[in-house]
């Protein structure tokens, strides 16, 4: 039995401790079943927050649509549905340009070694997004990408996280349906799961709510507008939790893909200890050397937003600790509230 009282104490606290201004986490079981629902500040389920990189797993759901649909395949070359000279040399490595090698799964799995325009010289978007709100067109990220260097070839055994690779499957997903990514979205995913709160930004005159950066709210509609496939989602903690369910259980597509996507790559050191899977993210939590540690797969983004599932209980976690500057505390609420269920369940 679970002691929400104690469990109450410990969000509160967790909070407090790090001035969060509104946080919200659900918890369900397999059936539905609400077994938590914490909400701190001016948030309920219902509100909207931006989803930042949780936005992947739509991009993820409708590629394993298309598959379902014979429309490619895992293996698939990326210059099959976006031609080569719109985006030759975006992959340098040792002097050779491998963009043509660039694969479906190489995307997927963050397996591409494409740089991370974001964090990397000499683009480095955090500083500028720090400054201003910007917008940009997918020809400009050709063109930052081809002044940077990629980590490692395709189809390496290594993993690098790079939005990059998300709004390249974005972008294929548009070119086999002749639609647009929020359409998508739209049309596969939020209609027949009845999401009303959830969209794809396409516009910076959408509703697109301010981020938390630590000490104020900056808006930032052009940005997020932009980011599309990759971090361009707005939803709420309700509608989340009806998506990690449909997502987890095979509701928008095969459940076989699971046999295939259960496959793990260690990030990059500043994305420790994030393993990375086919289009989801996936967190250990307890000692390394347990075999039994709990796990919670799913993603998270830097807004703070996150949706995972934990096998080890059945349950399904959602909502946000909002704060673009700190996004590392959604990972660990949900650790110390993971943490403490494991041991009043034991």
């Amino acid at each position: 039995m679970i002691d929400q009282k104690r469990l109450a104490n410990l969000f509160e606290n967790f909070v407090k401790k790090n001035n969060l201004p509104r946080t919200i986490l659900k918890v369900e079981d397999k059936d539905r079943q609400e077994l938590l629902a914490f909400e701190h500040g001016e948030i309920s389920g219902q509100s909207p927050f931006v989803l930042a990189s949780v936005s992947k797993l739509f991009t993820t759901s409708l590629i394993l649509q298309l598959i379902d649909e014979e429309k490619l395949t895992y293996d698939s070359r990326i210059t099959q549905f976006i031609p080569l000279e719109e985006i030759a040399g975006i992959h340098k490595f040792d002097r050779e340009d491998y963009t043509g090698e660039l694969t479906v799964q190489d995307l997927l799995f963050q397996k591409s070694g494409l740089p991370n325009v974001f964090y990397e010289s000499p683009i480095e978007l955090r500083k500028r997004v720090a400054r201003e709100d910007f917008s940009f067109e997918f020809a400009d990220l050709i063109d930052w990408l081809r002044q940077m260097d990629s980590h490692f070839i395709p189809a390496s055994s290594s993993s690098y996280y790079a939005d990059i690779n998300f709004v390249l499957l974005g972008r294929i997903a548009e070119k086999i349906t002749h639609k647009s990514f929020d359409d998508l979205v739209d049309q596969r995913i939020c209609r027949p799961l009845n999401l009303m709160n959830t969209f794809i930004a396409s516009s910076e005159f959408a509703a697109i709510p301010a981020l938390f950066t630590g000490k104020e709210y900056l808006k930032r509609p052009k940005l997020i507008s932009s980011g599309s496939a990759a971090g361009g989602g707005v939803s709420t903690a309700d509608d989340l939790m009806t998506f990690i369910h449909a997502f987890i259980k095979g509701d928008l597509f095969s459940i076989s893909h699971w046999q295939y996507l259960r496959e793990y790559y260690p990030l990059q050191a500043d994305y420790a200890p994030v393993y990375y899977g086919g289009g989801h993210m996936k967190l250990m939590i307890g000692q390394y050397d347990n075999a039994e540690r709990l796990s919670l797969i799913g993603h998270s983004g830097l807004s703070g937003a996150f949706a995972f599932y934990c096998p080890q209980f059945d349950l399904y976690f959602s909502g946000t600790t909002d704060n673009a500057r700190a996004s590392q505390l959604c990972i660990q609420l949900l650790y110390l509230i993971l943490l403490e269920i494991e041991s009043e369940l034991k």
